[in-house]
């Protein structure tokens, strides 16, 4: 494989337009509705009435200055299912599984 030398004179030149690149790439944790309605593929307005529905302010977004910012994090927990505020329906779930479980194999 033959390099020509000039190409390998842009190696540092490269590097520092990549690592340039990484800082410049940081995503933005707070959205505000518009941008949280283009992150999830809804309209606004369908994200107005999820906001009444299923997302809850305090935990999903907070109003700040009289601007609704949505915590991206936690949506994409919300998306995936692994919602905080359901968590304690879901061990009490598993809990009486168990003790469902747990009382079939009982021997009596």
């Amino acid at each position: 494989m033959n390099i020509p030398f000039e190409n390998l004179a842009k190696i540092d030149d490269i590097l520092n337009l990549l690592k340039n690149q990484q800082t410049d790439t940081i995503e933005k944790r707070w959205l505000n509705i518009n941008e949280t309605a283009h992150y999830l593929g809804y309209s606004t307005d369908r994200i107005h009435k999820l906001k009444g529905d299923e997302f809850r302010e305090g935990f999903h977004y907070y109003k700040r200055s009289g601007k609704l910012l949505f915590d991206k994090i936690i949506l994409d927990k919300w998306v995936l299912g692994i919602d905080k505020l359901n968590q304690p329906n879901n061990i009490i779930d598993i809990e009486s599984k168990v003790d469902e479980i747990l009382d079939g194999l009982s021997l009596s």
